[in-house]
C-alpha cells in the first residue's frame, strides 16, 4: 500500500447565508463539558464503502461536497470558529462564533489501497491515519482552523469518508447526529429527522461566558518510544456471544443488573491485565466515558448539540479482577460506578469544575489504565449516502494512546465491535488468549 495523494482542498460554506438569520453571527457560550477538551486532540470518525461497479466517482465527490454544504445549513457551529477572549484577571473565556467562515473538504486518492486492505487486515494498516485530516491538531487551535474537516479518499474499489471534528464543539452523540443527517441529505432528503439544539445547559446560578485560567502548554508526549509501537485491531462480538458473556457476568455477580457493554468491557479488561503479569495487589483502572443527556433532571433534550459527557473510572486490584469469578466482580463494580452518576453528582461535579477547572489530556493513559469511549448505540451502518451502506468504521490517529478502546455497533443487529489500541505485544497476547478469543468472531 502506498501513501495517499491529496487532489484538492476546498472550503465549504452553508448555502443561502442570511446575515439576519439568528443562527449565524451569533455566539454559543460553552459549558465545562465543552471547555475540558481545549488541550485535547480532535475527534475523528470514518466510514468505509464499497463502490458499485458503475459508479461515476467524479460525480460522487461533487455530490458529497454539495450535500455537505446543504447539511451545514442545519449545523452552523461547524462553519464557525472558536473565539478565545483574554480577561484582565489572567483568565480566559471561550465561545463558538457562527460566522460561516467554512468547513474544509479534502479530496484524496489511495490508488493502491483496496477496501479489503482495511477491513480484512488483522491490524489496521498504517496508511489509515492519513485518511483523516488534521492529525495532531489540538482543539484550542479551532480559533483559526476549521471546526469540521471532511476527507473523502478514493480507494481501488471504494471510498473512505472521514470526519474530523473539534471536540470542544461536539461529542460522539452530536458527531453521529451530523453524519446521520449528512447521509440522509446526500441520499435525497431535503430535511433532516432531528433538528439540533445549540443552546448549552448551564446551572441556575451561572452567568456565561465562564471565565477560567488556561495556559496553552505543549502536551506531555510521554512514552514516545512506546507510542511508536502502538497498533490497532478490531474485535467483533456477535449478539449471541455477547448474551452469553452478559449471562455469565450476572450469574457470577448474583445480579441481573450488569449490561452487555459492562460485561464486554470487563471481559477485555481482564484479558489485557492478564497479559501484563502485574502484581495481584496492584490497582488497575478502567475509565468509562458516560453520556449525561439521560441522567440530568430534567433530561437534556435528545437533540442537544455539544458535549454532555463525563469520564469516571472503576478501580480494582489485579488479583480481584483475575480471580475465577472476576468477570462478574469487575462488571458489578463497573455497574455500581456508573449507577453513581446521578443528577446530584453530575451537578456537583459541574459546580466543582467552576471552582477548580481541569482538562482532559493524554495523561490519563498509562500501563494500568484503559479508557473505553464511543457507544454501540450510535447509528453507524445506517449511513447510506446514495450508493449503499458502509462495510466498516474506523477512527483516526488523534488521541491514540496505549489503552484506548472504542466501541461501535457491528454490522449485524445487536453485535458490537471493539477497536483496541495497544502495544503489538499486548494485542498479540490477547489475540492468543483462549478465554478472550472464545467470544470473538472476527
Amino acid at each position: 500500500m502506498s501513501s495517499i495523494q491529496v487532489l484538492s482542498t476546498t472550503p465549504v460554506h452553508a448555502p443561502n447565508h442570511n446575515p439576519c438569520d439568528p443562527n449565524y453571527h451569533h455566539t454559543i457560550d460553552l459549558t465545562p463539558w465543552d471547555l475540558q477538551f481545549l488541550p485535547f486532540g480532535v475527534n475523528q470518525k470514518g466510514l468505509i464503502y464499497h463502490h458499485p461497479s458503475n459508479l461515476d466517482t467524479s460525480n460522487q465527490i461533487e455530490h458529497l461536497k454539495h450535500s455537505l454544504s446543504s447539511t451545514l445549513e442545519f449545523f452552523p457551529p461547524f462553519t464557525g470558529r472558536l473565539k478565545i477572549k483574554e480577561h484582565e484577571d489572567n483568565t480566559i473565556s471561550c465561545s463558538i462564533t457562527c460566522n460561516n467562515v467554512g468547513a474544509l473538504f479534502v479530496h484524496a486518492a489511495a490508488e493502491n489501497t483496496s477496501v479489503d486492505d482495511i477491513i480484512g487486515a488483522t491490524y489496521h494498516p498504517k496508511i489509515l491515519h492519513s485518511f483523516f485530516p488534521f492529525n495532531g491538531v489540538k482543539n484550542y487551535e479551532g480559533t483559526s482552523m476549521p471546526l469540521l474537516a471532511v476527507q473523502v479518499t478514493e480507494l481501488v474499489n471504494g471510498i473512505f469518508i472521514a470526519c474530523t471534528v473539534n471536540h470542544v464543539v461536539a461529542d460522539g452523540t452530536s458527531i453521529w447526529h451530523f453524519i446521520n443527517s449528512w447521509a440522509k441529505i446526500s441520499n435525497g432528503s431535503l430535511e433532516i429527522s432531528k433538528i439540533p439544539s445549540f443552546e448549552r445547559w448551564f446551572s441556575d446560578d451561572i452567568q456565561p461566558p465562564i471565565q477560567f485560567p488556561f495556559t496553552i502548554e505543549p502536551q506531555n508526549i510521554h512514552h514516545k518510544e512506546e507510542k511508536l509501537n502502538l497498533y490497532e485491531r478490531m474485535f467483533h462480538f456477535t449478539k449471541e456471544n455477547i448474551a452469553k458473556l452478559k449471562f455469565k457476568a450476572n450469574l457470577e455477580a448474583g445480579t441481573k443488573n450488569i449490561s452487555s457493554l459492562q460485561a464486554l468491557f470487563t471481559h477485555i479488561w481482564r484479558s489485557i491485565i492478564r497479559s501484563k503479569n502485574l502484581d495481584p495487589e496492584e490497582e488497575v483502572h478502567y475509565v468509562v466515558v458516560i453520556g449525561v443527556r439521560p441522567r440530568l433532571i430534567p433530561l437534556l433534550k435528545k437533540d442537544y448539540f455539544g458535549n454532555a459527557l463525563i469520564d469516571p473510572a472503576v478501580s480494582m486490584k489485579v488479583g480481584d479482577l483475575l480471580q475465577d469469578n472476576g468477570l462478574g466482580k469487575g462488571a458489578l463494580e463497573m455497574n455500581k460506578m456508573i449507577a453513581l452518576q446521578s443528577d446530584e453528582m453530575l451537578k456537583n461535579e459541574y459546580e466543582s469544575w467552576l471552582k477548580t477547572p481541569s482538562f482532559i489530556t493524554d495523561a490519563k493513559f498509562n500501563c494500568k489504565t484503559l479508557v473505553g469511549s464511543s457507544s454501540p448505540w450510535f447509528d453507524v451502518y445506517g449511513n447510506d449516502f446514495g450508493w449503499g451502506k458502509p462495510v466498516g468504521v474506523r477512527t483516526g490517529g488523534a488521541n491514540k494512546e496505549n489503552g484506548n478502546i472504542c466501541v461501535f455497533q457491528g454490522v449485524e443487529k445487536d453485535s458490537m465491535d471493539l477497536e483496541v489500541c495497544l502495544s503489538h505485544e499486548t494485542l498479540e497476547a490477547i489475540g492468543n488468549d483462549p478465554e478472550f478469543m472464545n467470544v470473538v468472531s472476527n
